[in-house]
């Protein structure tokens, strides 16, 4: 810029980085109502101006944190990055929960998230992290690490951890399919209300069941067609959920979306004997989680008590 017009930066003319933490479907109130504004300032005048612009658009008085323009890509990039690794912490707690007698991630999330030191948000254990932000933001942070000789094996090992989600996952309930059988995911945006299937937890647990094996049909209320550019012909997406029920012997529910969460037990069974629901996010009705013909898999709950008691038996014992 300044070669550009033979000016100076901080004298002639103000330059600041204000980024915006604001998600896809809640973009309007997240802008209106941040938990905090960042300011980065190249200069005091220009950060002042911006500060001013922001009280003036906040529907409430903001919280405003002005620093360098270096500082303020570190705190944006590494905000996101810590919370897919609250994420990612929660979904190790789903997996030992499973393991553990009686084991129920929420409860245990619910008693963590009450420390005001951890809190509750980001902490529901299920799929991994997606969107178009999260992954490249602690890849982001990595990257930079890596570059200025800092360590960053812990948000490296985050990122290998969420890409591996989906193939654990797979592993989990392939035993649960019967040779034949129509596997449905529901769920193929990156969340609930969203077309995006960028890093999409439920197309990647898709294309690895189906590298697995099985024969996948998926829905999406938002993104079916970028589920289906997305799946290159190595999964099926259905135009509605009925079409994706209808065969379906197994069906995995990927994110916990109004249209999935009123789902009953008719909806699931339709003319069949029995299905098996695995549930990532423990989102769906009494009438689902209790019918006798419904094998109901809850990621992040103990199925099993009698045998994660003999594995920690043997703990003791030895």
């Amino acid at each position: 810029m300044e070669a550009a017009s033979g000016k100076k930066c901080g004298k002639d003319f103000g330059l600041c980085y204000g980024p915006e933490f604001i998600a896809l479907g809640s973009v309007i109130r997240d802008f209106l109502n941040p938990d905090f504004y960042l300011v980065g300032e190249f200069d005091e005048r220009s950060g002042d101006v911006l500060e001013e612009v922001n009280r003036k658009i906040c529907e409430k008085e903001p919280i405003v944190h002005r620093m360098s323009l270096e500082n303020a890509e570190i705190a944006k990039i590494a905000l996101n990055s810590y919370v897919t690794m609250k994420i990612s912490f929660a979904n190790t707690l789903a997996d030992l929960c499973e393991r553990i007698p009686g084991g129920d991630v929420d409860v245990v999330s619910d008693a963590l998230g009450s420390d005001t030191r951890i809190g509750r948000k980001y902490l529901t254990g299920g799929l991994g992290f997606g969107g178009p932000c999260f992954p490249r933001d602690n890849v982001a942070l990595g990257f930079l690490c890596d570059h200025v000789a800092a360590d960053g094996n812990l948000l490296v090992a985050n990122h290998g951890y969420n890409k591996s989600v989906a193939t654990r996952i797979t592993t989990k309930i392939a035993p649960l399919l019967q040779v034949g059988q129509t596997a449905a995911v529901l769920g193929l945006s990156y969340k609930p209300l969203s077309h995006v299937v960028e890093e999409s937890q439920g197309v990647a647990l898709a294309l690895a069941m189906a590298e697995a094996g099985m024969r996948v049909i998926g829905y999406d209320p938002l993104a079916s067609e970028g589920a289906r550019s997305a799946f290159r012909d190595k999964a099926l997406v259905a135009e509605s959920i009925d079409a994706a029920l209808v065969d379906a012997g197994l069906v995995v529910v990927t994110t916990p979306d109004e249209c999935f969460r009123s789902l009953k037990a008719d909806d699931f069974l339709g003319s069949k004997k029995s299905v098996t629901i695995v549930d990532c996010w423990r989102c769906l009705d009494p009438s689902v989680t209790n019918h006798p013909e419904i094998n109901y898999v809850p990621l992040g709950r103990c199925l099993d008590d009698a045998s994660a008691a003999s594995v920690l038996e043997a703990i003791w014992a030895n």
